[in-house]
């Protein structure tokens, strides 16, 4: 056994950390198989991550911080110019809304941008696989929900610490996504009725 004098939870046994296996990656390695594919990934990251990545950051706080040079990123890349917008409501229903990360200038609000400012190992897994994560797959399908006239959102991942691949793009048209934009639209009606219900139940009393 090689023995190496360092300090843990220093900078320098962080990055010892980053480019081996060690116990708690083990654990996902001997586990599932989305388990095993998370270690995957992680490991990816951990190599084309330069420094170290704070995990105790919040990730709100990180993509609120980050957010803006993500745009720009984009803008940059794409040569498109990103108009923010605070709050959009649906023409058909006000209740039904969000809050966009941005329109594309000049397309008549055709075209959107939704960034996300990940941790490497999501942002790698993001890259590689070039599919829209779960988690946040409705946000997207919300945005196409609010308004009928976009065609086009880039989902965009920024991780300025993977300098390999900082910057990865989804396109994600309306018609790909036209039945779960019908489904999401009829479901949010259906519980927003459920809740006025409700609350004229609770006025009358």
């Amino acid at each position: 056994m090689k023995k190496i004098d360092v300090e843990q939870r220093s900078p320098e046994w962080d990055q010892l950390r980053k480019t081996r296996i060690t116990g708690t990656m083990v654990k996902n390695i001997m586990g599932t198989p989305r388990a095993r594919k998370e270690a995957f990934y992680e490991a990816i990251a951990n190599r084309l991550t330069v420094g170290v990545e704070e995990d105790y950051e919040n990730p709100m706080d990180r993509g609120t911080r980050l957010e803006p040079d993500a745009i720009a990123t984009f803008e940059l890349e794409t040569g498109k110019s990103v108009e923010r917008v605070g709050f959009c409501e649906s023409d058909d229903n006000e209740a039904i809304a969000m809050s966009p990360d941005g329109y594309v200038k000049d397309t008549n609000y055709t075209e959107a941008v939704e960034a996300k400012c990940m941790g490497g190992k999501n942002h790698v897994k993001l890259w590689l696989e070039n599919e829209i994560p779960d988690e946040y797959y409705w946000q997207v399908v919300q945005y196409f929900v609010v308004n009928d006239d976009l065609q086009t959102l880039y989902f965009i991942g920024y991780n300025p610490d993977i300098p390999a691949h900082p910057l990865h793009i989804i396109e994600v048209k309306r018609d790909v996504v036209s039945s779960s934009i019908e489904k999401s639209r009829a479901e949010q009606e259906a519980f927003l009725e459920e809740v006025n219900r409700k609350l004229k139940e609770i006025i009358s009393f």
